[in-house]
């Protein structure tokens, strides 16, 4: 069968870059190309580059099982700098090797000993939680997330040694800054000044030199695990420990918790939340639907080096390629009703989620720690509805913002309660 022609226009160099409205609305953008060119595969020209645009589950599912040896990754030349060698820089074999090492640090024992440390944080935050007055629901998420990181990769008690621990969370903002203000010959509506980049780049150098004082004078936990682990260099395990320990990682869990609390809050009409209190399957359900419409990440870019076919479109050598993860997972193809909220639609569905969501990657480049992150989830929410029910404050608004990690653009406030408790329910937001 006979390949077919991308639709769409990569228009001429320079001047019909797509960047400033891409980046401005990615949601809005992408829709509107499949609106136009009715196909949820189409061309454009992003970052100056021709760039295919992937929205179809099933085609973001053959790109990341089969499509693996045509692409390079898209990330070195925007991120080399501010995370140094290591797993998302690698293509073909390094990166298989690479891989291969960094599963080991992932084992079984090392999931068990992280729940410990899980159970114990969040069950402190949980705790603490105030139900006197509205919370910042990100705020909190990302705060938990942090400790839990620092905790688990870095073996840092926030108690013991609260003065490193500031210093590493201080740090670890600073270095995020400079994803968000690389150098471009453009500037794209989300970036920051490249005097920030410059502050990163320092930050990334005091992170590595705590993260190698930590591999001196730590004999257990994952430091160790890390430390004695046969990279090729020494600077792999550190890069290692420095991707983990980033503020990459709390961002993504602070944003799939945040949608969580929201979107049960305004959405749970079949009492979801109450019938998880004792099955721990709906737990699974809640989580999977929230990470289908909300992914904290929008999707993923290639680099192809040879040319290939995916869903019947060539793609020529030299060309992006972006898959956009929230597209896919509202394909309506494979979502039926797909802007709905739908736990159920998981229900004996779960192995099936690794075919159709892409929240943590999938085949030969997932996410190493996704078994970890899952714990987490698992864990947050599983004791916060053991305790609490809650409710968006009124009057604010829910729009979300999409780069470089989903999360609604104003703090949200949650009131919290306790479950014994009966205040007087607030009305719910709805935009």
């Amino acid at each position: 069968m006979e390949s077919k022609t991308v639709p769409g226009s990569a228009g001429f160099s320079v001047f019909g870059d797509k960047s400033v409205k891409f980046y401005k609305n990615v949601v809005d953008f992408v829709q509107q190309n499949i609106n136009q060119h009715n196909s949820r595969i189409f061309l454009s020209r992003i970052l100056n580059k021709s760039t295919v645009f992937i929205a179809s589950n099933t085609a973001v599912r053959e790109l990341l099982h089969n499509k693996t040896d045509y692409m390079d990754l898209g990330y070195k030349a925007f991120m080399h700098e501010i995370y140094g060698d290591g797993i998302i820089f690698c293509d073909g074999q390094e990166a298989d090797n690479l891989r291969t090492l960094l599963q080991m640090t992932m084992a079984q024992d090392t999931i068990r000993n992280f729940q410990e440390v899980i159970n114990r944080l969040v069950t402190k935050a949980v705790i603490k939680l105030d139900t006197s007055s509205p919370v910042p629901m990100y705020t909190f998420f990302k705060q938990l997330a942090t400790e839990l990181c620092i905790s688990m990769f870095l073996d840092v008690d926030f108690e013991t040694s609260s003065e490193l621990a500031e210093e590493i969370c201080a740090l670890t903002t600073t270095h995020w800054h400079g994803i968000i203000s690389i150098p471009l010959t453009f500037t794209l509506p989300y970036m920051q000044s490249s005097s920030s980049y410059s502050k990163a780049l320092e930050a990334k150098a005091r992170l590595l030199q705590i993260i190698q004082q930590r591999i001196q004078q730590t004999d257990a936990g994952f430091v160790h695990t890390v430390s004695k682990t046969d990279f090729v260099s020494d600077e792999l395990g550190t890069n290692y420990l420095l991707l983990l320990t980033s503020a990459l990682v709390p961002k993504a869990l602070a944003s799939i918790l945040t949608s969580f609390v929201i979107a049960t809050s305004l959405h749970d009409k079949s009492g979801y939340l109450e019938k998880a209190v004792d099955d721990p399957d709906i737990v699974d359900w809640l989580l999977l639907e929230v990470q289908r419409l909300y992914p904290p990440f929008f999707g993923g870019r290639r680099l192809v080096r040879q040319d290939c076919i995916i869903d019947g479109f060539k793609i020529p050598k030299g060309y992006c390629v972006m898959y956009c993860t929230h597209a896919a997972h509202r394909d309506p193809k494979v979502f039926p009703d797909p802007d709905t909220f739908l736990p159920s639609r998981w229900k004996d569905k779960f192995l099936e989620a690794r075919d159709t969501l892409f929240t943590f990657g999938s085949g030969s480049r997932s996410c190493i720690g996704q078994h970890v992150v899952w714990t987490i989830l698992r864990t947050v929410v599983q004791k916060l509805i053991a305790q609490y029910r809650w409710e968006v404050v009124e009057g604010q608004s829910l729009e979300y913002k999409w780069l470089p990690v989903a999360r609604p653009k104003e703090n949200v406030m949650v009131q919290f309660s306790k479950w014994n408790s009966k205040p007087e329910r607030q009305e719910k937001v709805h935009h």
